[in-house]
């Protein structure tokens, strides 16, 4: 019994699958979790993107409406359904000027994450905007 235990102690197979069992989900986490928040911010980014080209869609399209603009940031946004997207604009009157502010943001959780064991499940973004659009 005793050069049993012995050679069990100097037997090394299968350490490998065991080190891989305690390591392999961690790693596994971190990448989801990378590439998760990767997209929560490729989305972010097209939102406020769309936002922008809105902007200048009020700024060449002077007499442009509430509705148009709104549409404008609809249509360019990607990754979110444009349904769930919420779009105010304002109007300002300056000093011989008018300015239009845009705000989009997506409903309460309009983001979620494919993962569900990350503690994190759905995220509200939000974007703005203010342009000068004529006197």
């Amino acid at each position: 019994m005793i050069r049993f235990l012995r050679r069990l102690r100097r037997n090394s197979d299968g350490t490998s699958l065991i080190e891989f069992a305690i390591v392999g989900p961690v790693v596994l986490m971190a990448i989801i979790g990378c590439v998760e928040f990767g997209r929560f911010f490729w989305i972010r980014n097209t939102l406020e993107h769309a936002v922008e080209e809105a902007g200048r869609y009020a700024i060449i399209n002077k007499t442009a409406t509430s509705a148009q603009i709104q549409t404008q940031v609809r249509n360019r946004v990607m990754g979110v359904d444009p349904s769930t997207i919420v779009v105010t604009v304002t109007s300002a009157a300056g000093t011989g000027v008018t300015y239009k502010t845009i705000y989009a943001t997506t409903s309460s959780g309009t983001v979620s994450f494919v993962s569900g064991f990350l503690p994190v499940k759905s995220m509200k973004m939000e974007a703005t905007t203010r342009v000068v659009v004529g006197d």
